[in-house]
């Protein structure tokens, strides 16, 4: 018994001398610590302001690095100056050619001029690759020609629907102010019979089912072609080809902007495009007088 009273005396005597682990761990730390200091490439330091001054450590040592990139790197990137704001003109970089429509931006890798329409305009990157580009092509020549319908169809709806309704008897579906049905005039819901919207849903579909089947057994260039010319229209020399599907898509462009034009004007105004602006719709002796009487 007083064998083991002594030797657990002179282990907590012991214990308490010895150097606990914790200072042992704290120690080795602080070493590594000092070990990556030495080992570790000091970290860059940026005063844009100025306020190391010439002789500090940190200046001589080169320790402070400018914001910007040495030149070495500028020559690895694209320098344009579409504002001609460089005096020195060499310094930019040759061979790039900028986007027609916006001449602030580099043009489209893809968008080189050689496709009909083709003006460099893709801020957005919509055409990324060839597929895309395809896509893309077809989508704007199929609203382009659905633009260029609506736009007569429109005006002569709101001319011409309610003579021929009321001669043969049929409910008129215009909206309030003799607008056209559209969305954003609620006119849509006029047309109550579910017969128009299941046939005109149904001819939608019977034209891009059979659009997409014809794209699974073949390949077409021009995505526009269907194949339908019966006035030779088109044209047999490339150059007659190409000025035509130029002219279609620069008037299809333009009828997209006009019926959405078509379509916002007749919601805020409240009133009918024709009676609107009728001198470019009616004859000039009608519109004179509609102008002069409003």
């Amino acid at each position: 018994m007083r064998i083991s009273s002594l030797s657990l005396v002179s282990i907590s005597m012991v214990a308490a001398f010895a150097p606990s682990n914790h200072a042992t761990v704290r120690n080795s730390c602080l070493n590594s610590e000092a070990v990556a200091d030495l080992t570790s490439p000091p970290k860059p330091i940026f005063d844009p302001l100025g306020l190391y001054p010439e002789n500090s450590h940190e200046r001589l040592a080169g320790l402070i690095l400018p914001l910007e990139s040495d030149l070495g790197r500028l020559n690895s990137k694209e320098v344009t100056d579409p504002l001609r704001l460089y005096l020195d003109q060499s310094q930019l970089s040759t061979g790039i050619e900028m986007s027609p429509s916006l001449p602030f931006v580099t043009r489209p890798a893809l968008l080189d001029g050689t496709l009909p329409g083709d003006r460099g305009f893709d801020p957005f990157n919509f055409a990324s690759d060839q597929n895309a580009l395809q896509w893309q092509r077809k989508a704007e020549i199929k609203h382009a020609r659905l633009a260029m319908l609506a736009s007569v169809g429109w005006p002569v709806a709101e001319l011409l629907h309610t003579k021929v309704a009321t001669a043969i008897g049929l409910p008129v579906l215009l909206a309030s102010g003799d607008r056209v049905p559209s969305v954003l005039n609620d006119g849509l819901s006029h047309v109550s019979f579910p017969v128009f919207w299941i046939a005109a849903i149904a001819a939608a579909a019977m034209f891009e089912i059979c659009d997409v089947i014809e794209e699974n057994v073949s390949c077409k260039l021009n995505p526009g072609d269907l194949g339908f010319d019966p006035l030779n229209l088109g044209g047999k020399r490339d150059q007659t080809q190409h000025f035509m599907s130029e002219a279609e898509l620069f008037n299809g462009r333009l009828s997209m902007l006009a019926i959405t034009g078509f379509a916002v004007q007749e919601w805020f105004l409240h009133n009918a495009v024709v009676n609107q602006i009728p001198i470019f719709f009616k004859p000039f002796n009608v519109a004179f007088a509609q102008l002069l009487g409003n």
